[in-house]
């Protein structure tokens, strides 16, 4: 029986390493805007590791918050101007919603 090869596997591992570096690169930042007590669009669709930028470009504080099973978040009181970023890391469908303002709503698909 003949060993493995160390050049081989360390090319395996660094092929896999440089895979992972690749997808974190192309995570994307996106900004959704909240203004009127709504955000600018009801629905968005993203990549999976992906970052939603939401801007408060209202007179008044907004709460952003996600509850499901890959990813809960809770912001504190957003103030007028001020920015909060979510990450979703795992494919899937999620609700964004503002606590002070409950008709507020965003569906993030994550693929």
């Amino acid at each position: 029986m003949r060993a493995s090869n160390p050049v081989i596997g360390l090319c395996l591992l660094a092929g896999t390493a440089a895979g992972y570096l690749a997808t974190a690169a192309w995570a994307a930042d996106l900004r959704v805007a909240q203004k009127n007590r709504v955000f600018a669009v009801s629905q968005i669709e993203i990549a999976r590791g992906d970052t939603v930028q939401f801007t408060n470009d209202d007179e008044f504080l907004h709460h952003i918050y996600v509850r499901s099973a890959d990813l809960n978040f809770d912001s504190s009181e957003q103030a007028p101007g001020q920015i909060v970023e979510v990450r979703f890391r795992n494919a899937g469908s999620y609700d964004v919603r503002c606590r002070i303002h409950p008709k507020m709503l965003l569906v993030v698909t994550a693929r």
